[in-house]
């Protein structure tokens, strides 16, 4: 089977689904909607654009002042960063399928000109100088392996999962430790666990599970060898806003809601302006922290409430740097940046649209400053980045900075899972709740990131699809 037929295979059957479903007998009163998707991210756009395409009329109801949810390219700022989701894998089905449809063009991510310089315990080096550094307290066998790697580099290789869904089976088999009690099982010191928190989602690698990773490990293998991840040409937000202009239904922005109200003939959608929207189904595609301030009626199932107030999400902070001069040219070390302490790591980032450095806080390294505002974050990210690397002052100049902890319509990043929930929640936040069905990037089996918000999506519209 070739590369083609292979990212195509699962939009043919959903198309046949689809096709298959539109005759199917449907009643609804003058001027009711049939369904309303909260959330104009990538998960509730292609679902409103799969339910149009069955025949149903759909209302997309946002919150934001923009679609796309957690893709958002800053086409407003110089060298347009990109601060959300935007590497396109080569198996990216249904987002790959989603550019072509409107004529976006990609280009092939420049992974390969990554190159760091290090700084540990405030001592900046070469990378090609570590392994036999002083500083370097690492066990005999991890001496030599690559910092910004290292966590990947001490996960099994294979996954050791038969399928891309395996996780879910598997949890009700195999123990889930957390990675600190993996990466000690492979040797892993102090020192070791010390670099490798700093590698992770959570604030502590006790509360980030080996199966999810093993997961995501099965998600890798599964795409590897098959092309280079690329860019979109003009920046990933093109994908998002081409989507919901070519939508029939109205596309509702700057409109949080705040209840769902669901009975045996449909669904009220109450909105925190008071207003009230009526549809026979609703998807919600909101993450699972905004979902928690959501008020239902009736409430959720006991499990199903629980998972959602429980399912973790990863926290960050992006801040984007202007280059006025190649720094890495005057202390002759590597373009990118990778620190153990408050500095992070930054890249020194190529798009199709503009070349930067993107500093890249994430886990406890975003914990001092998840409260922050724009400049806050801006001075401080600006003083450590000197502190850590000199050459850099004067060099680079601040363009933006998106801290994804304080946005409220995400709360986060990427969902995961801590030790244990899987076998006791297994995918349960992606159940129909009566006429209610939940989408989004977390509730996705087979794919993350985009396209795992992709999949949910698809899956969401032909639930209500099938049931008409």
């Amino acid at each position: 089977m070739t590369l083609q037929t292979t990212r195509r295979a699962t939009l043919a059957s959903a198309g046949a689904a689809t096709a298959a479903l539109v005759s199917a007998p449907r009643l609804r009163a003058a001027g009711e909607l049939d369904v309303i998707v909260i959330g104009a991210g990538l998960s509730g756009l292609l679902a409103a654009q799969i339910l149009e395409d069955g025949g149903l009329s759909v209302r997309v109801i946002e919150a934001n002042s923009r679609v796309g949810g957690r893709v958002r390219t800053l086409l407003d700022k110089p060298q347009t960063p990109e601060s959300g989701g935007s590497e396109v894998g080569p198996l990216y089905a249904r987002v790959i399928d989603q550019l072509d449809k409107f004529g976006l063009v990609r280009r092939p991510w420049q992974i390969e000109q990554i190159d760091f310089a290090l700084n540990v315990g405030g001592t900046l080096m070469k990378a090609a100088d570590w392994p036999a550094s002083p500083l370097n307290k690492l066990p005999e066998s991890m001496r030599g392996l690559p910092l910004p790697a290292l966590n990947a580099m001490l996960m099994p290789r294979p996954s050791g999962l038969a399928e891309l869904d395996s996780w879910l089976e598997e949890s009700r088999n195999d123990p889930d430790p957390s990675l600190r009690e993996h990466f000690i099982s492979k040797g892993a010191n102090e020192e070791a666990l010390r670099f490798l928190e700093l590698l992770g989602q959570a604030d502590s690698l006790d509360g980030e599970s080996m199966l999810w990773a093993r997961r995501n490990q099965k998600i890798s293998e599964w795409g590897r060898g098959q092309g280079p991840f690329n860019h979109v040409v003009g920046g990933m937000s093109r994908l998002p806003m081409a989507m919901a202009e070519a939508l029939d239904g109205d596309v509702v922005m700057n409109t949080p809601v705040s209840a769902l109200s669901a009975d045996e003939a449909g669904v009220t959608v109450t909105t925190s302006d008071g207003k009230q929207h009526r549809a026979r189904f609703v998807v919600c595609t909101l993450p699972a922290p905004v979902l928690r301030g959501i008020k239902f009626d009736p409430l959720l199932p006991a499990l199903q409430a629980e998972a959602v107030a429980s399912i973790p999400f990863g926290q960050s902070t992006s801040v984007f740097f202007a280059i006025k001069d190649r720094f890495w040219e005057t202390d002759g070390m590597g373009s990118s940046l990778w620190t153990d302490g408050p500095a992070g790591r930054a890249y020194h980032w190529l798009i199709p649209g503009g070349e930067y450095v993107w500093m890249y806080l994430t886990g406890i390294a975003s914990k001092p400053i998840r409260a922050f505002t724009e400049a806050q974050i801006i001075a401080y990210a600006s003083q450590q980045l000197v502190t850590a690397r000199p050459s850099m002052a004067g060099r680079i100049e601040p363009i933006a900075a998106v801290n994804w902890s304080a946005n409220p319509w995400s709360r986060g990043t990427f969902s995961y899972r801590a030790p244990g929930q899987i076998a006791k929640y297994g995918n349960i936040a992606a159940q129909a709740h009566g006429r209610i069905h939940f989408a989004g990037e977390h509730t996705a089996v087979m794919q993350s990131g985009m396209e795992g918000a992709m999949e949910s999506g698809e899956r969401a519209a032909l639930e209500i699809l099938q049931r008409l």
